[in-house]
């Protein structure tokens, strides 16, 4: 089990805060971590404390690892004094950008094993988007999201995507996705079959959200995506951490230095945690931003 958060405001525990005052880069998961729900709009006090990590006295570099598409979050990443050249991880680490939203790492679902997915899918009482992201040169980039659905048909998706919905007997051939959810509202059953069902389709991995199965190319995560990341800019695991709450965490908050989990995380991000936080939502966050301002401030 993760050990509980160092308190920012007991400066004398300098054993306890040293290993955050090496900290030079914070990746921050939304969903669940920083925001509550689909929001788009940052808590004034993540801001502020954005902002302080940022000051040249601190060196502290900021960025996002989440599941949404890039239209699901750049009204957040405006907001977030992300540096140009920091990445910028989306679609759980299968895409990775900068803030010119130029395409640094993108990994896709073969044609063969998108179809494997959608015809299991279709034996359920299921919703199953798909997600592609596209960029050219000098060009805005092109996001695109496919439906399927057993039940309702919205005109948006989360990320307030147009959806283009398709018959389950359509052939997809101009969709090359990062990204499949399956929208399983929640069944247990309906879970656990779709799951042993995607155990026997190579070329995936997948994780669980309450509702949902998150389906990717294998060997991509954001764990793996964070790594990338670290190297990109030249730090060491050690001098990376990483806050999360949900499955889709864990490879992130293990490859960390410092992982991170909110009070409220899953089974699986605890087990792969250092530390959780005291706090849940946006607070937990805002406690971790705090105790490595106190670090750098401190011990530097």
């Amino acid at each position: 089990m993760p050990k509980l958060l160092p308190d920012y405001k007991e400066f004398s525990i300098h054993e306890g805060l040293q290993p955050f005052s090496k900290i030079r880069l914070v990746a921050l998961d939304l969903d669940g971590t920083l925001l509550s729900s689909n929001d788009e709009q940052l808590p004034r006090k993540v801001l502020e404390l954005a902002r302080k990590l940022d000051n040249h006295k601190h060196d502290v570099r900021l960025t996002i690892a989440t599941g949404r598409t890039l239209n699901g979050t750049r009204k957040l990443l405006e907001m977030l004094p992300i540096r140009k050249d920091t990445p910028i991880i989306l679609y759980n680490g299968n895409v990775i950008i900068n803030s010119d939203y130029e395409v640094l790492y993108r990994n896709t679902l073969t044609l063969e094993t998108f179809q494997q997915v959608l015809q299991l899918s279709n034996k359920f009482k299921v919703k199953v988007m798909a997600y592609s992201y596209e960029w050219f040169k000098n060009d805005e980039p092109k996001e695109y999201a496919f439906g399927w659905s057993a039940y309702d048909r919205t005109e948006l998706d989360y990320n307030k995507m147009p959806i283009s919905w398709c018959e389950w007997k359509d052939s997809i051939y101009e969709c090359s996705p990062s990204a499949i959810v399956i929208h399983t509202q929640g069944d247990y059953h309906t879970t656990q079959a779709l799951s042993e069902g995607l155990d026997a389709i190579s070329g995936i991995c997948y994780t669980h959200g309450r509702t949902y199965i998150e389906v990717g190319p294998v060997n991509s995560n954001k764990g793996k995506a964070l790594e990338f990341s670290a190297r990109c800019l030249k730090f060491t695991a050690d001098q990376v951490l990483a806050i999360g709450d949900n499955d889709n965490d864990a490879e992130m908050l293990s490859w960390a230095g410092i992982g991170v989990a909110v009070d409220s995380a899953s089974e699986r991000a605890l087990s792969c945690s250092d530390y959780i936080t005291k706090r849940g939502v946006m607070e937990g966050a805002v406690e971790v931003m705090k105790l490595v301002h106190s670090a750098r401030r401190l011990l530097q």
